[in-house]
């Protein structure tokens, strides 16, 4: 496990080491929650309750006099609150006030939990401590199995099976991602990142047809605006494994075109850069890809050179040290190169070193062979705004 920081001192962490650049009100809002969650984690009775009905206040939930605060409410507030900072990368923020969640959360409330200890287990991932994270997703398995709480299970699979995809163990990961979608009682958030992610591995073992259905139930199913860009840029990414790189190009332009978190933002740019490489004639590709680099090589200096999100950045970095490689950007690709090897070294990205000494992109290929599933996502995509805002065909 992760010890804690104290709030302040992880905010100072996010803020130093990564370079974010965060509202003054935003960040004064999010300190006084932190320290108020801080404080009631030290303390018992009235004060406690008086201290997390300030909270519960700031974030617009009542909290009736004489009325105990409802765990449920509490954890709703304070997981919303993390989700925020997660967005903008501050993930050592997150965990602390998610760790004092914890200490504040009854022991009875097992589900509430496991959900938290559930995002610890990302949180630890995004920072790239893989051991950690496998720990936290244990811990919700535990929970899951002893306590008969299938969601628990489900959440805990998921993440677990991530893992192994990073690891390049592309078997476990869709043993997990099958077992999932098997599990009666799995959250529907948990159904559709197995469904994304069996799509990953699907393409990755050229099973396009396969892989088609994954993206397209992960994308109708999305339920949130964060689902459905995640879908969306899957199924770009589906579309280019699968030799269709001009409506790839539009896929990931209409990722790239929203308000995108840098987790979002760094596999957009990698697939958008191969995807150009792959459909635009030298000339364009090689004026829109290093737009695109420039891009990829702040918002990764930004996140403390990848080690915020190593594996998303080291995976960018890979695609578009290929694409710089195709467009005769020796230079430029041989230094996205390397960044990407030292973080793929340092975190056991094992698939991604062998693909940095067996680069994959290639001159434009036919089209493969798929399923009907397939062309209903080229036509879907093919309607989507915004590809001319960086410079796709039309």
């Amino acid at each position: 496990m992760l010890a804690p920081l104290p709030s302040v001192e992880a905010f100072r962490r996010d803020a130093v080491s990564d370079g974010v650049e965060l509202d003054d009100g935003v960040a004064a809002s999010w300190l006084e929650s932190a320290t108020r969650l801080e404080r009631a984690a030290m303390t018992r009775g009235m004060e406690r309750e008086r201290l997390l009905a300030g909270l519960l206040a700031q974030h617009g939930v009542v909290a009736f006099r004489d009325s105990a605060i409802s765990a449920a409410a509490l954890s709703s507030a304070v997981t919303a609150l993390a989700s925020d900072m997660e967005d903008q990368a501050f993930f050592r923020l997150a965990h602390s006030v998610l760790s004092a969640l914890l200490l504040v959360l009854p022991e009875s409330e097992a589900l509430l939990r496991g959900r938290v200890i559930a995002i610890h287990g990302r949180l630890a991932r995004h920072l790239g401590e893989v051991p950690a994270s496998v720990r936290y997703y244990r811990e919700v398995e535990r929970l899951g199995s002893e306590l008969s709480l299938p969601e628990l299970t489900g959440r805990a699979w998921t993440g677990l099976g991530i893992l192994a995809q990073f690891r390049g163990d592309f078997p476990e990961s869709r043993r997990l991602f099958h077992a999932v979608l098997d599990l009666d009682g799995a959250a529907p958030e948990s159904q559709s990142i197995s469904h994304g992610q069996l799509m990953v591995a699907a393409a990755a073992a050229s099973d396009y047809d396969t892989a088609a259905t994954h993206a397209w139930q992960a994308y109708r199913n999305a339920a949130t605006s964060v689902q459905e860009t995640e879908a969306l840029s899957n199924l770009a990414q589906l579309l280019l494994d699968a030799g269709h790189p001009r409506a790839a190009l539009r896929g990931f332009a209409a990722v790239l075109v929203r308000n995108l978190i840098s987790r979002h933002a760094l596999p957009a740019l990698g697939g958008a850069a191969c995807a150009a490489a792959r459909a635009l004639p030298r000339p364009a590709a090689r004026a829109l890809i290093k737009n695109f680099a420039e891009r990829l090589d702040g918002l990764v200096t930004s996140l403390h050179n990848g080690e915020s999100l190593p594996f998303p950045s080291a995976s960018a970095l890979v695609e578009m040290s290929e694409a710089l490689a195709h467009v005769g950007e020796e230079e430029r690709a041989s230094d996205a190169a390397s960044r990407a090897e030292l973080l793929a070294a340092a975190h056991g990205f094992h698939q991604l070193s062998y693909r940095l000494e067996n680069p994959t992109l290639v001159a434009p290929a036919k089209p493969l062979a798929v399923a009907s599933s397939t062309s209903a996502i080229i036509a879907a995509v093919d309607e989507l705004e915004g590809a001319e805002l960086v410079g796709a065909p039309a």
